[in-house]
């Protein structure tokens, strides 16, 4: 899968670990390393959420933008906000995700670290 960014501070961030470790906890680090090679990994969306690792799932209420947010869990509270670019009615063949960034999400209660 090709792997986009909403912003070019959200891609500077994804495309230089180093820095995103002055932001986040070293750990989560590690955990959205695996998670970008896992998105790579896959052919298409579909392949990604066969994996069932870091428990995908679609963020409620984001009316925003033409298709629908995704997250997968960093930690309990912490998720890699990301939105698959459909190209056609059904979002499991989606084969390119746009990175949104990193949220501390609880529900209708969101604090952003990356963007």
């Amino acid at each position: 899968m090709q792997i986009k960014y909403a912003s070019q501070r959200v891609e500077k961030f994804f495309t230089d670990f180093s820095l995103m470790q002055r932001k986040l906890n070293p750990d989560w680090v590690r955990t959205i390393k695996k998670q970008l090679n896992a998105f790579k990994a896959a052919d298409k969306f579909q392949d990604f959420l066969a994996l069932g690792l870091w428990h995908p799932e679609p963020l409620e209420g984001n009316g925003k933008g033409k298709n629908k947010k995704w997250s997968i869990h960093v930690t309990k509270n912490v998720r890699l906000v990301f939105e698959p670019n459909e190209t056609g009615k059904v979002v499991t063949i989606s084969e390119e995700i746009i990175i949104e960034g990193v949220v501390d999400y609880h529900g209708s209660n969101e604090s952003w670290y990356i963007p």
